[in-house]
């Protein structure tokens, strides 16, 4: 099996690369949640939502991805078999992304009981769970760069917590989500990096080396092959990223990010509201096509016309 970050082989020796650890045991146990994720950074939960209910989100993004030709529609659209892409440049990509975000399925993982429950517990009080959701379609080929998420949703409360959650079956060679231990206590993040504003300050992936990374801001990366139902839970300082898509069936990835706070304090406007502000009007979330270190956040977000056409220019 090759494991790469950006292109970048990883050294899955002990003392540099683990598996993640299940807190399931402590489910229900708030005060022994905010301590574990204090400790740890993270909280893994397998099997936290019903495998059957992720599988139905999953079901529900891939046809939309097909309808477009992201997926190649001769095999079974579960196994997302990547495509040629055909229809993408011709689609209107503001309808699709708002299209596969607020899909009946789809919130059904997002608001799961069990995950607002989790977030209950460690936050203490009723939870909002942010009205922007971050679905990810990673190609073959794709991944992730470095970062943490604070810079990117600091303009409300600072007590947010991210879910990764798989739809579907996620192995460490299809591109898994990777967290750097102990990067949540690092001073060089606490000091600098995560006092920023992405927007304000125009921020970049921290790095695109994982070996490079985990010597000046952590320990030892960790991640496992994810199960439908896992979610991974992590505060706004912990470092992560993900391992490159080297499916050998060229198998696509499917993701989701969601965030959650208290109900009562306040929200960044960027992800909040009945005008989603995000990173700019003319900008689509849409991960992948290239790679450009996220400069002007093009990993992620791509410029679009008044009709939702994909800007051709953002392909360069």
């Amino acid at each position: 099996m090759h494991l790469s970050a950006n292109g970048h082989s990883i050294d899955a020796s002990p003392l540099r690369f683990g598996e993640l650890e299940s807190a399931t045991e402590l489910l229900g146990d708030g005060e022994a949640l905010r301590n574990t994720i204090d400790e740890r950074g993270y909280l893994f939960l397998p099997g936290l939502i019903a495998a059957e209910v992720v599988l139905e989100a999953r079901h529900e993004i891939l046809l939309k991805y097909a309808a477009i030709g992201e997926i190649d529609d001769r095999f079974p659209i579960d196994e997302a078999r990547q495509g040629t892409g055909h229809g993408v440049s011709t689609a209107n990509l503001r309808a699709f992304s708002e299209s596969v975000r607020s899909g009946h399925c789809y919130r059904h993982v997002v608001e799961n009981d069990a995950v607002v429950d989790l977030y209950a517990d460690l936050l203490e009080g009723p939870v909002h769970c942010y009205d922007f959701r971050w679905p990810r379609f990673v190609r073959p080929g794709e991944g992730c760069g470095f970062h943490c998420d604070g810079p990117y949703m600091n303009r409300g409360t600072d007590k947010v917590y991210s879910s990764w959650i798989p739809l579907g079956r996620v192995t460490r060679e299809e591109g898994a989500l990777m967290i750097l231990e102990d990067s949540h206590r690092n001073p060089k993040l606490l000091d600098g990096y995560l006092r920023s504003d992405a927007d304000r300050d125009g921020l970049v992936w921290l790095d695109d080396d994982p070996e490079a990374v985990r010597q000046k801001y952590g320990r030892r990366w960790l991640t496992t092959d994810f199960e439908p139902g896992d979610v991974l839970c992590f505060g706004m300082h912990t470092l992560h990223g993900a391992l490159d898509n080297n499916s050998s069936t060229g198998r696509c990835r499917l993701s989701s990010d969601s965030r959650y706070q208290r109900a009562d304090e306040p929200a960044d406007p960027r992800w909040n509201g009945n005008e989603i502000e995000g990173h700019g009007g003319s900008r689509v979330f849409y991960p992948g096509l290239g790679r450009w270190n996220n400069e002007d956040f093009q990993d992620e977000w791509k410029r679009v016309d008044e009709w939702g056409r994909l800007i051709m220019d953002t392909m360069g």
